[in-house]
């Protein structure tokens, strides 16, 4: 059975400012089944670059493209246990919950914010 892997926002983020080590790592999913958080999609679109239409438009074609994992209860629910056993930020542990919950490895450069958390599967792309 494939990985399934849920990839964290900063990946995105370097994909999106054509950063060449993601942009290969991106590519080399191609065919892949790959997941982001509703939490990404809120952080992406928050980001003062999305003021230009141009590139508000080319952000929403690529998560088209990919399968958005919304937040459930059960994930809600295992976010805050998170946030407050590891000290998280709201929006990581919402992003870490739903990975185990989907059974997803997390592809994210900042492994310190995630690796204390025993049941989450975590690789670092680049």
């Amino acid at each position: 059975m494939a990985e399934t892997i849920l990839i964290d926002t900063n990946v995105f983020v370097d994909y999106l400012r054509n950063h060449p080590p993601s942009i290969s790592f991106i590519e080399s999913l191609q065919g892949k089944s790959i997941l982001f958080s509703a939490i990404t999609e809120t952080e992406l679109l928050a980001g003062s670059d999305n003021n230009v239409p141009e590139v508000r438009s080319k952000l929403l074609q690529m998560l088209f493209t990919l399968a958005k994992v919304d937040v459930s209860n059960p994930a809600a629910l295992l976010a805050g246990d998170l946030c407050r056993k590891y000290h998280m930020s709201i929006p990581d542990a919402i992003i870490a919950a739903t990975c185990i919950q989907v059974g997803a490895t997390l592809i994210t450069k900042n492994k310190k914010d995630f690796e204390s958390i025993r049941e989450l599967s975590l690789k670092v792309p680049y």
